[in-house]
């Protein structure tokens, strides 16, 4: 059953801060086989953004983040560390890298690095796996005209030791990275096992040990057979492991937002309920945040924030149970 939403988002405001009139899109948004409550489009100031991490709109407690594809695009690397210690857990499912980012790979590398220190300071858990994205075979690490600063040298050799790049941004016991299973504690003292998948390009996945209690599986590329893959075709392997070990969730990404699809955010396969927050692909002209789930497993809710211009968002809220 669908609730009809009918009021304007309580964030949503002008540049004094006095409220908007009830915004003419809100609509009743259908997602089968689920109840959602009201969908607001909200319009948020870029230039002067209220803070993000209360995701207040309807006053739930959140805990879990979810995104994935941020492709280099620094202004989104710079939001979600800011807000990830309003979170229990941060979960990023692929594609960190810009493939035809004219300084290379390496710039990237070194910055996604320091970005991950940061974050280590900050205390909260975060769970990252790799995309199809994330230095494939071939990949140009740096360019003959880009230098390599001596600063950046100790970062390199980390790098240079990993036996896969990912596993050198394992700083400590907050991060699970590809080939990963391991429980997390949230502030509320709930224990959550998070797993996660590398890519492959064959398109086999690894799969892991069932666990007690509630789990959370990082896969980039989403479930074969699901509306989350649509246009594309998806993973069939995953499909199936996730059929067998019954994970309570699982989070994709690679496939984008496709104007004229269905877009759906989330489905159910089994028990195991799926994710994928529909980044907005890569282009010139990207809004100041990216497109994420919120998931809060106490109220059973998930809230996808899609950002549909440089200046605003919609948001989908949706029960799960």
């Amino acid at each position: 059953m669908l609730e009809r939403g009918g009021r304007a988002s309580p964030r949503a405001g002008n540049r004094s801060g006095s409220p908007l009139q009830p915004n003419p899109w809100l609509r009743e948004e259908r997602i089968a086989g689920t109840r959602s409550l009201p969908l607001a489009r909200g319009h948020v100031l870029a230039t002067n953004p209220r803070p993000d991490h209360a995701f207040n709109l309807h006053q739930q407690s959140v805990k879990i983040l979810l995104t994935a594809d941020l492709h280099f695009h620094r202004p989104w690397f710079d939001w979600l560390r800011s807000e990830a210690p309003f979170f229990d857990l941060v979960c990023i499912a692929g594609d960190f890298f810009d493939m035809e980012h004219p300084a290379g790979l390496l710039p990237q590398m070194i910055f996604l690095y320091d970005w991950i220190a940061n974050l280590a300071r900050q205390k909260t858990p975060v769970a990252l796996c790799t995309g199809n994205h994330d230095l494939s075979p071939g990949s140009i690490l740096v360019r003959p005209d880009v230098p390599i600063v001596s600063k950046d040298l100790s970062v390199i050799a980390h790098y240079a030791k990993a036996g896969r790049w990912i596993h050198a941004l394992k700083l400590d016991h907050q991060f699970a990275v590809d080939g990963d299973q391991k429980i997390v504690r949230t502030k509320s003292g709930e224990s959550l096992t998070v797993v996660c998948c590398p890519y492959r390009a064959d398109g086999r996945v690894d799969q892991w040990k069932p666990s007690p209690g509630k789990s959370i599986v990082l896969h980039h590329e989403p479930p074969a057979n699901s509306q989350l893959a649509i246009p594309k075709t998806g993973n069939p392997e995953l499909s199936l492991i996730l059929e067998k070990l019954h994970p309570t969730w699982c989070v994709s990404g690679h496939v984008h937002f496709s104007p004229g699809e269905q877009n759906q955010f989330f489905e159910r396969i089994g028990s195991t309920i799926c994710f994928n927050c529909r980044q907005n692909p890569p282009s010139d002209m990207l809004p100041p945040r990216p497109n994420t789930i919120v998931l809060d497993s106490s109220a059973g809710t998930a809230a996808w924030r899609r950002w549909f211009s440089t200046t605003s968002y919609d948001e989908t809220i949706a029960r799960l149970e």
